[in-house]
């Protein structure tokens, strides 16, 4: 374990408490994998058998766990009580439930995750759980452990989608890109110290025109490279916390067009970052992007929000989307992402990592953005 991390688990447990407490909770069950983490530095994979974190104002953490786990569970660096059940499905009173009970009954107000599976809540239905993201609103706002593995994150995403970008050829497969993988996988290892597969990923995408124009289309291996406009995303978690960075590249001389396209994807992500800082409304940023790209003629061509938070998830909040009630705030991390789709011709949008700061932004990604430098002929 990292050193100083027993102190920041207590500090982030510490808050959790005085949120319940807020909140007029009696206590809050965390059986979200990122939350138990976040909370505990604990890694596992529940499967069918649940785990239940039981926070309370006061007291131990108590943890509700398949016996066999139990002994995994004793790793766990805070102060903490294990109640075992016996396996799943179990015997009448011998189930987690059961186990469960016992360590809930007289608490008459229990918070559950927006995470937790249907059936599970269902389970649980005569505890008279209320959903309520406590975890994720700690979340957003970031400590300086937190700001320097995202740090790190953003480096490996940017040398991630240096080495998609050299493998593109006009008439070559997106699959070159997708082979470069295990390289900043060794990359990471050998940069960090360890690649901890349950809380590492790395996802390389890359879009060929006019598949470009379908952001959340999943690419398939054989698409082949015209001239543009092409999106090259890396999206990654290394040892459990996330970046990505993301880039509208050509591999040939950009007609006009395609030039004054790109400028105004530019545009309207220069209007957000000039909007960043604490106090701002998620909501404005967005809103400000969109009447921008609409008042320019591109009103049919938006496919979505302005931005994201990112974290431990590359996708949590804060929101940057019209309706989103969030409020930046200081050590916040943040995607910047406005896109224009054009159909038949591809996509346009680049996507940085940002940290909100005490009077702006400071971007944690760092690849070139100008059309110069992603003209790569």
């Amino acid at each position: 374990m990292e050193t100083g991390m027993v102190e920041e688990y207590k500090l982030r447990l510490d808050k959790l408490r005085r949120l319940i407490e807020h909140k007029e909770f009696d206590a809050a069950l965390i059986t979200s994998t990122d939350s138990v983490f976040y909370l505990t530095g604990f890694r596992y994979q529940p499967f069918e058998r649940p785990f239940f974190f039981i926070v309370r104002p006061e007291g131990d953490l108590v943890i509700v766990t398949p016996r066999l786990e139990a002994e995994n569970i004793t790793t766990i660096p805070l102060q903490h009580r294990i109640l075992e059940y016996t396996e799943y499905p179990a015997r009448e009173g011998e189930t987690y439930l059961d186990a469960l009970a016992e360590v809930i009954k007289g608490h008459d107000v229990i918070a559950v995750e927006p995470s937790m599976p249907v059936a599970l809540l269902q389970a649980l239905d005569h505890f008279s759980p209320l959903v309520e993201p406590l975890v994720e609103r700690l979340r957003l706002v970031k400590s300086p452990y937190e700001i320097g593995r995202i740090e790190r994150a953003a480096h490996f995403s940017d040398l991630g989608l240096r080495m998609i970008l050299d493998a593109a050829r006009i008439g070559a497969s997106i699959q070159g890109g997708y082979d470069r993988i295990p390289e900043l996988r060794k990359a990471i290892l050998e940069g960090e110290g360890t690649f901890d597969q349950y809380t590492s990923s790395i996802w390389l995408g890359l879009w060929a025109a006019p598949f470009s124009a379908q952001p959340h289309r999943l690419p398939e291996p054989t698409d082949i490279f015209g001239e543009g406009p092409n999106v090259g995303l890396s999206f990654l978690r290394a040892n459990g916390y996330s970046a990505e960075t993301e880039r509208t590249f050509f591999l040939h001389r950009t007609s006009a067009e395609q030039a004054a396209i790109f400028a105004m994807m530019l545009a309207a992500c220069n209007i957000a970052y000039d909007m960043l800082r604490p106090g701002v409304s998620a909501h404005e940023v967005d809103h400000e992007v969109m009447s921008f790209l609409r008042s320019e003629g591109f009103g049919g061509n938006l496919l979505h929000r302005t931005g994201h938070g990112i974290g431990m998830s590359g996708h949590e909040g804060p929101w940057l989307a019209e309706g989103s009630d969030d409020i930046l705030q200081e050590n916040m991390v943040i995607s910047v992402e406005p896109g224009i789709y054009c159909r038949g011709q591809g996509g346009y949008r680049h996507s940085d990592t940002v940290l909100i700061t005490a009077d702006g932004y400071q971007k944690l990604t760092h690849f070139p953005s100008d059309l110069e430098s992603l003209t790569l002929v």
